[in-house]
């Protein structure tokens, strides 16, 4: 199957049902192998355990005097979650 697309880029609204239309086609042809970023899907009782452990390390860096509820405290923590699921579940 061919498809030829002619985007106006004076038309707002026709780029965004041009981009609609592609990713429609990418993700049923191509499948979802490749996305912008790491999205990721967790059960509930996952969610919950990954909280947990979130809390008791901002505890301990908290007594330890570094600040949990900054950005780059909770990032660091996100990234070490990412980089534990191997090979890494994309949604």
């Amino acid at each position: 199957m061919k498809l030829t697309i002619v985007v106006d880029t004076d038309d707002t609204n026709g780029v965004k049902d041009s981009h609609k239309i592609v990713s429609h086609f990418y993700r049923k042809i191509a499948g979802n192998t490749q996305t912008h970023g790491r999205e990721v899907k967790f059960g509930k009782i996952a969610f919950i355990k990954m909280l947990r452990e979130f809390a008791r390390i901002a505890k301990e860096a908290e007594i330890e005097g570094t600040d949990s509820a900054g950005l780059r405290f909770t990032k660091s923590f996100a990234d070490a979650q990412f980089d534990l699921l191997d090979p890494p579940i994309l949604s």
